[in-house]
């Protein structure tokens, strides 16, 4: 499993507002779907996920 975090598309600061373990990014999108309890393509819309390297920061090029 591999962790990714999810911010607002919105917020130029991309300030982190969770985190999901996930084995890709198709079901860490779910995954936050469902804790958001929203449906899929909202997911897209609203939330910019992004895959988190070793040491817990998001990697600039796993994005959406």
């Amino acid at each position: 499993m591999e962790e990714y975090t999810y911010s607002y598309i919105s917020d130029p600061d991309d300030e982190i507002i969770g985190r999901v373990q996930a084995t890709s990014l198709f079901e860490a999108r779910e995954k936050v779907a469902f804790i958001k309890q929203l449906n899929i393509e909202l997911i897209n819309h609203l939330f910019k996920i992004k895959k988190t390297n070793d040491h817990g920061k998001p990697n600039s090029k796993n994005t959406r």
